[in-house]
């Protein structure tokens, strides 16, 4: 009875109550008073199905009597057949007694069925028993005509029911139900927190009064809970804000409390955890559950008042949050702890900024570490924050002092105990103070007296950085370093240390004088104008190299020539020395003579065209005039330049120019363009065992320019590198010794000497077209504008990127 009465209590409606009530009454009145009907009409329809068997058995034991009689064995099948199409029948027998015979309907024998019924008549002739037919029939007619009565009366019974129940039910909803409604909502406004809105209902019965008693409890109500309100908001803003919860613990009784923030922060709901200390601890991560423990026990016996810990609690999914615990101890007069106060807020996602910060910043170490540069980056107050151990290598300071974050006046003053300034003292260190403000803090820090040892005067602030400076340091060893120094927004700067012996040693002059420079933008035009010129060089190496194998050809013709003409002037004059002279002799010699003459005159007209081409072509590229020449024969000209290098490949290039086309521009600067294009081609185009092609393909334009297109059929450049090919460095065969120069040099060679402009276009796979539109009138220098460079990041790059003096297509 005590589940039933539970199980009553949780019907959530009187509605569902009232029909648990009405629904099984009017099922089981109505259903017994049905079987009792159903049962006699069921007896009913059984009389009547017997009567109707004894009623087929009477008359065909009458018709089968003449059949047995004579022993009409068609007529007695005919009429069992005919027997057997009633429905009722489930077999039927006929046994003819005198000649011993059996004849059974549908079958050989009628089967033993449980419910069916038998009707058996005997056959007489003249009082003479000459069979005896048997009827078994089934009760499924019955049944079946019952059931259907049953169906019909139960849909019938339905609609009543449905019909007395909606009935009751509109009553119970216009008398119970809607004022019910209005209390219920009335309290479910009141939870969702709403406020409390009195219920509009007035009557006179048992609810009204119930509703009436109601309005005055929610007045009474409405003014207690306005004070507490604004203080439970407080608090409630407080927490939620700091995704935090409230907990208390009384060591006298050992109750433990906590707000119901608490079991939300591991995903629990506010009943399922039971507030105990074995429920806290039994949540603690096993790593730190014993030094937990240790320490909440540490705050009963210490005389602290606030206590901080951070550990990892399990989540209801199986994971782990960390939650920051902040404990206040309240204690008696003699120091006891009484009760701990707290909160404890989840900090996950906080801890695990701090884990990913604190790996990031180990990855970064090791990469520092395992970089051939020392790097060193020092804040705004000039401490060391992050430095590698090639720095503490190069600097020759123990890593484990850069790694204490030391004042870099510091680590100035160890260097210079250790000498490795030198005696002069001029290196820029000992001169700035690295964001330890003025006065010369880092100098003194540094190990500098009150006199002017360092060539400052007394009283002068040191020199702060504001801009990026490169120098070279010579150590005492001998090994030369560079520094470069870029200041930080925020203060303080970032500086890189590389070990450039070998390549100071090898061009020491060079050094001399780029340690002069005092700005990055003249350091860069040098430099930009010395691989202008190294370019140079080289293309006039390869016109060198291309115009000696030319020439090679003719004059060898021609010596080959003179060699055979000497050798039959030799043997004609010893002939007519000796007086053996014949004509004959002297007709072949004659006609050798002006056939060698011919010859030799032609290789060497030849020769004569190559080299004043080769002078041509030279003083372009090495004087920058500006003259007249015809673009198809000086294309030509620079393409037989590169013979020697194309002749190595299996690779060709293609010129398509109309005659005639006649530039006022700057020769040796187009030379340069098509020797770079031409041997970024061979670099970077076709792979290995591949024959490529070039084409340069020329056309006039309506507005005074040419338009030059430099094709190839390689492999193409993918479109992530598209944007950056006219970039200074960039190349992609940077392991093979290249710098990435050359299409640079291109970019600005077309775009400032020349006055034109270039574009790129490539699909990988699919090969790759360099469009060059240039004045055939370059402008004058007091008339060309500003470059309008198809590819901007290459051009300000260029303005303040160093560059080196090697030499590699891009």
């Amino acid at each position: 009875m005590t589940r039933i009465a539970e199980a009553w209590r949780r019907v959530p409606t009187v509605s569902a109550k009232f029909l648990l009530i009405l629904v099984p009454s009017l099922v089981v009145a109505v259903s017994l008073c049905s079987a009792l009907f159903y049962y006699d009409r069921y007896k009913d329809l059984q009389a009547g199905l017997r009567e109707k068997v004894a009623a087929i058995a009477d008359v065909n034991a009458a018709a089968l009597t003449n059949s047995l009689w004579t022993f009409d064995v068609p007529a007695i099948r005919n009429v069992i057949q005919a027997i057997g199409a009633n429905r009722e029948l489930v077999c039927v027998e006929v046994s003819d007694d005198l000649a011993e015979g059996w004849f059974v309907w549908p079958g050989s024998s009628c089967p033993s069925v449980d419910d069916s019924h038998v009707e058996r008549r005997v056959i007489r002739v003249q009082n003479l028993q000459v069979g005896t037919l048997t009827l078994h029939y089934s009760q499924d007619v019955v049944r079946e005509q019952l059931r259907q009565e049953v169906v019909n009366t139960a849909a019938l019974l339905l609609l009543m029911l449905a019909g007395t129940i909606a009935a009751a039910l509109a009553a119970l909803r216009l008398t119970v139900g809607r004022p019910l409604g209005r209390l219920i909502a009335s309290i479910l406004e009141a939870e969702r927190g709403g406020g409390h809105k009195q219920v509009d209902w007035g009557a006179a019965d048992e609810l009204g009064r119930v509703i009436q008693a109601y309005n005055a409890m929610l007045t009474r109500l409405g003014q207690e809970e306005a004070a507490l309100r604004k203080s439970e908001q407080r608090l409630a803003l407080a927490i939620t804000a700091t995704r935090s919860s409230v907990w208390d613990y009384d060591l006298h009784t050992g109750h433990y409390w906590w707000s119901k923030e608490f079991p939300a922060l591991l995903g629990y709901g506010s009943n399922e955890l039971s507030m105990t200390a074995e429920t806290w601890s039994s949540l603690l991560h096993p790593d730190e559950a014993e030094r937990v423990m240790a320490e909440s026990r540490r705050r009963l016996r210490d005389y602290a008042m606030a206590y901080t810990a951070v550990y990892r609690m399990r989540r209801r999914g199986g994971q782990w949050a960390w939650i920051e615990d902040r404990a206040t101890a309240q204690r008696d007069a003699d120091g006891r702890a009484l009760r701990l106060t707290g909160t404890m807020s989840d900090v996950t996602e906080r801890v695990r900024a701090e884990l990913d910060l604190a790996h990031e910043r180990n990855v970064l170490q090791v990469t520092l570490d395992n970089t051939d540069q020392g790097i060193i980056k020092v804040d705004g107050d000039g401490r060391v924050v992050t430095a590698n151990r090639r720095a503490a290598e190069l600097l020759n300071i123990l890593p484990e002092v850069l790694s204490g974050n030391p004042r870099f006046a510091d680590i100035v003053a160890i260097q210079r105990r250790q000498g490795e300034f030198g005696e002069m003292g001029d290196d820029p260190d000992l001169y700035l103070s690295f964001g330890t403000g003025p006065g010369g803090a880092g100098m003194a820090a540094a190990g500098a007296g009150p006199d002017d040892e360092f060539g400052i005067p007394l009283g002068e602030p040191a020199g702060m950085i504001d801009q990026p400076f490169t120098f070279k340091r010579r150590r005492p060893d001998g090994r030369i370093v560079e520094v470069r120094t870029n200041p930080l927004p925020e203060g303080g700067f970032v500086r890189t240390l590389t070990d450039v012996t070998v390549e100071a040693r090898s061009a020491e002059e060079i050094f001399n004088a780029m340690q002069e420079l005092e700005r990055a933008y003249a350091d860069l035009k040098e430099t930009q104008a010395s691989l202008v010129q190294a370019e140079k060089m080289a293309s006039l190496a390869l016109l060198v190299a291309g115009v000696a194998h030319e020439i090679n050809t003719p004059i060898g013709i021609a010596f080959g020539c003179a060699t055979h003409l000497s050798g039959r002037t030799s043997t004609l004059a010893e002939a007519f020395e000796s007086g053996t002279m014949r004509k004959s002799e002297l007709a072949a010699y004659v006609a050798t003579a002006g056939e060698s003459s011919r010859l030799i005159e032609q290789n060497l007209t030849r020769a004569a065209e190559l080299i004043q081409s080769f002078k041509r072509v030279a003083v372009d590229q090495t004087s920058e005039e500006r003259r007249r020449f015809d673009l198809l024969a000086y294309l030509e000209e620079v393409v037989t330049s590169l013979g020697p290098t194309l002749r190595k490949s299996r690779h060709r290039v293609a010129i398509a120019c109309s005659p005639g086309i006649v530039m006022d521009s700057f020769p040796g600067a187009l030379s340069q363009v098509v020797t770079n294009l031409v041997m970024n081609a061979l670099t970077h185009a076709f792979p290995a065992d591949c024959k490529g092609h070039m084409v340069i393909d020329v056309d006039e334009t309506a507005d005074g320019e040419v338009e030059v297109r430099f094709a190839d059929d390689g492999v193409g450049i993918p479109a992530e590198n598209l944007p950056k090919v006219f970039e200074p460095f960039f190349t992609t065969r940077r392991g093979s010794g290249g710098s990435g120069l050359g299409l640079h040099i291109v970019f600005n060679l077309v775009t400032q000497s020349l006055g034109g402009r270039i574009s790129v276009d490539s699909v990988p796979g699919d090969g790759t077209t360099f469009t060059l539109r240039i004045p055939k009138t370059a402008a004058t220098a007091s008339t060309t504008a500003p470059p309008t460079a198809s590819a901007p990041t290459a051009t300000a790059t260029a303005m303040t990127t160093p560059v080196s003096l090697e030499k590699e297509p891009a």
